[in-house]
This record gives C-alpha cells, sequence and structure tokens, in this order.
C-alpha cells in the first residue's frame, strides 16, 4: 500500500455521532463516491466482525483488543427513499442501454465490466437497506400473514435475530469487494466507473418490495439474484475465449460468492415463513412460539434460524413403475417422481405467490440448475413460474439511439438494442450478454 493509501485508509471514518451499525448502514447509503462507498462497507464489516466477536465471548472482545474494540450498538435509523450517486452518471431508463456484445473485443469486455460494477454498487445499497428497513419490522412490513390471532398484532413490533445482520452485513461487505474488483479490471483497460450509462433497475426491485420483507427476500435474492447464476457461467466463458483470464478467474470468485447469497435470502424467506405464518411447525407448535410474540435483538431464535442454516433435502426423488400399452402390448418403465415434504410444499406455493404478486420480470429457462439448488432452490421452487409468466404475454420495449459520455466526447453516436434488466429478463441462449452477480441486468435482446 502506497504512502496516500495509507492516508486514506487512516482518515476513513464515520463522523461523529453515528454510532450504530443502522446509523452507518444508512450512512453508506447517502455516501456519493461508488469508492468511498465500498470502503466504508468494508470498515464496518470489520467493526461488525468485531462485534460477533464480543458477542461470542461473555467477557467481550480478547483481552489483547478490549481497548480497541468498540462494540457496536444495533440502533436505529431511516433507511432514503434512494442511495446517492454521483451527480456526473449518465443515467438510462431500465432496457436501454450501451450494447455490450459477447466480449470478443476491448470495448465489449469493458461494457460488460462496467455493467457488472454498476449492479454491485446498487447490490451494496440493497444489502444495507436490508438491515435499516427490516431489522425492526411489523407484520405490515413482514409481508405475512399471522395464523394465531395476537391482540394489536398489526402494530407489534419484531426485531431480526442477530444473524440477519451477520448475513447481510457479509453480503453488503462481499458486493464492496466485487465493486472493487471490476473496477480495478476497467482501470486495468483504461476505462473507468462512469464513463458509460447505468440504470437503476435493481433499486426499481428494492422500491416494489420496499414495505415486504418477505417479498424482498423472494424477488431480489431468490429471484433476480438466482437469475444471475443463470447466466454467470456463460459470461465467464466468453472472458476466458477472448484470453481475459484475469477477468475470467476474478467473475467465477464473484459467481462463488452469489450462491450464498441466493442462500441468505432463501434462509430469511423461510425464517418469516416459519416465525409468523407457522410453516414447517405442527400446531402445537405453532400455537406456543405465536404467543411469545417479538423481542430484543439476541440468540433467543437460534432454534429458529438453524432449521435453514444447511439446506435439508425436502424433496427427493423416488422411482415408481408405469404400465403402458394395450392388451398384448404391456411395457412397464421407471418414471422418477419428486416426493415433497408437505412444509416445503407450503414454502414453494408461498414464494411463487409472492413472485406472481411483486415481479415484473419474465422467468424462462436454462437455468443453472445445480447452484440454484446449492442456494436451497430445487426445480419446484421456480419453474411452475415459467408458465405463469408466459401468460402475461410481457414485450419488452422497442430499441432507440442513445449517447454514452464518451460517445459525446468523441462525438460519435453509439446504437443500442433494447436489454433486459431486473425487469426483462431474457432467455440466455438467446442473449448478447453481460450478466450480473445480483441480475441479469444488461441482456441484449
Amino acid at each position: 500500500m502506497s504512502g496516500q493509501e495509507q492516508a486514506e485508509a487512516q482518515e476513513l471514518r464515520f463522523p461523529e455521532g453515528c454510532d450504530s451499525l443502522l446509523e452507518r448502514c444508512v450512512h453508506i447509503m447517502h455516501t456519493i463516491d461508488p469508492i468511498e462507498k465500498a470502503d466504508l462497507t468494508l470498515l464496518l464489516g470489520q467493526q461488525w466482525k468485531q462485534t460477533i466477536q464480543a458477542r461470542h465471548n461473555k467477557e467481550g472482545a480478547l483481552a489483547q483488543d478490549k481497548e480497541e474494540v468498540a462494540v457496536l450498538p444495533l440502533g436505529r435509523a431511516a433507511p432514503p427513499e434512494k442511495p446517492s450517486r454521483p451527480d456526473t452518471l449518465e443515467f438510462v431508463r431500465p432496457g436501454f442501454g450501451v450494447k455490450v456484445g459477447k466480449a470478443g473485443s476491448l470495448s465489449s469486455r469493458i461494457a460488460i465490466l462496467h455493467a457488472l460494477a454498476n449492479v454491485e454498487q446498487w447490490a451494496i445499497d440493497t444489502a444495507l437497506d436490508n438491515m435499516a428497513r427490516f431489522g425492526y419490522y411489523t407484520q405490515a412490513t413482514a409481508g405475512t400473514a399471522l395464523k394465531n390471532q395476537i391482540e394489536n398484532e398489526e402494530e407489534m413490533e419484531f426485531v431480526m435475530p442477530n444473524r440477519f445482520f451477520d448475513d447481510f452485513m457479509q453480503m453488503a461487505c462481499d458486493e464492496s469487494k466485487h465493486f472493487k474488483w471490476l473496477n480495478e479490471r476497467l482501470e486495468s483497460q483504461g476505462a473507468h466507473y462512469g464513463d458509460l450509462p447505468v440504470h437503476a433497475s435493481i433499486w426499481d426491485s428494492c422500491t416494489d418490495t420496499a414495505r415486504s420483507a418477505l417479498a424482498r427476500m423472494a424477488v431480489v435474492h431468490m429471484t433476480i439474484e438466482s437469475r444471475g447464476l443463470d447466466v454467470n457461467p456463460a459470461t465467464i466463458a466468453r472472458f476466458s475465449r477472448s484470453g481475459d483470464e484475469d477477468s475470467a478467474e476474478m467473475l467465477q470468485k464473484v459467481h462463488e460468492d452469489e450462491v450464498t447469497h441466493v442462500q441468505i435470502g432463501h434462509r430469511w424467506f423461510c425464517y418469516l415463513l416459519k416465525k409468523h405464518e407457522g410453516i414447517g411447525l405442527d400446531q402445537d407448535a405453532e400455537r406456543a412460539f405465536g404467543a411469545a410474540g417479538g423481542g430484543d435483538v439476541n440468540d433467543a431464535d437460534d432454534d429458529l434460524y438453524e432449521f435453514r442454516q444447511v439446506p435439508p433435502a425436502y424433496a427427493e426423488k423416488k422411482a415408481t413403475s408405469t404400465v403402458e400399452g394395450g392388451e398384448g402390448d404391456v411395457k412397464e418403465s421407471q418414471v422418477e417422481e419428486e416426493v415433497v415434504d408437505p412444509a416445503e410444499a407450503q414454502r414453494r406455493k408461498r414464494f411463487q405467490e409472492v413472485v406472481v404478486q411483486y415481479f415484473k420480470g419474465s422467468l424462462k429457462p436454462p437455468f443453472n440448475t445445480v447452484d440454484r439448488e446449492k442456494g436451497g432452490l430445487t426445480r419446484g421452487w421456480y419453474e411452475p413460474l415459467v408458465v405463469v409468466r408466459e401468460r402475461t404475454g410481457f414485450k419488452p420495449a422497442a430499441g432507440r439511439r442513445l449517447q454514452s459520455k464518451r460517445d459525446k466526447q468523441e462525438g460519435t453516436s453509439a446504437e443500442t438494442t433494447p436489454v433486459a434488466g431486473a425487469h426483462t429478463i431474457a432467455a440466455a441462449q438467446d442473449s448478447e450478454v453481460t450478466t450480473s452477480a445480483l441480475a441479469s441486468t444488461e441482456q441484449a435482446a
């Protein structure tokens, strides 16, 4: 690290009076500079890691660190309607942007890396917003329906377990790390974040789900992020074929992190269903749990959390025999039939209901079934939605011409084609794509 970088690192701090986790989350959301946003998030991640360490050590931090470690309280802070961005960024409507191509040229690879860097900026804010917006929540903002009747249940405030904040703080740090990697790759090829137009389709989905934690998990983390898992491998392969192995290796690391982000969304979607709708509990346990109401941020909900810590094999395959043909032509064949746990079937049904209600995009194969399953999503979660979305008759808007900032400086015009963002996901096999760690946000039709 250079002397200048060391000086900048020493100056990186939160303002006086910004002393809690959620206050610092909101401060970062208001931070304009993209590099500073990522660096502050990583700093907050280190501070929260020390808090986790202190939490698991009843006497506080380790003896040698006691004087240096400040344990962060959770605090309270209201997130902004939209995170801050530099005035120099040129925004376009979702679905319109510079054509990215297939990574066969330097300009195409720069366009792809730039689009991904933009997604990571919104992904940082999304993870921070999850903590600030849904860390404390009511029945209304949970987006669930209580099975048991509690007096004034609509106004009752609940608090997420500690591990909710642990998960999304880790996610925010991952996205910050990804942005810095992508920005470094851009700069190594003579480009900078902000050279090309950007859009806010990810935040559009966050706005659509701002009043429902259940919808935020289902749409942003289980639907849009899992779409990233579908299309990322093709982009990685294109960078590798073009000879840019450094970018390909970096994108592979990003992809592996994104699998865990789908799992986090799945985990807390299931947590909310179990806590507030009793899915996964027998009737006696449901009544007992419902009567407990809310509570402070502590480990009291660990038993609820643990049930999704490692995705169990709720669905399994069972071979069954079928008989085909008429008289004199009888043939027996083996057919695989999915056997689904009743609680898992309920979770899938609720997921599909929420996605149909809140997600504005289309969902089409091919799917990366292997990595989706690592995130907790077997085929039964999302394949039924393909038929539902095909019935909507959704069509992307027609293309038009835009000028990027670089084009304007050079006095040239860049022809664009409609691209699929968080609200218009196209089939991967039909795309000239830049994929995303959070979604397929710049996918050329």
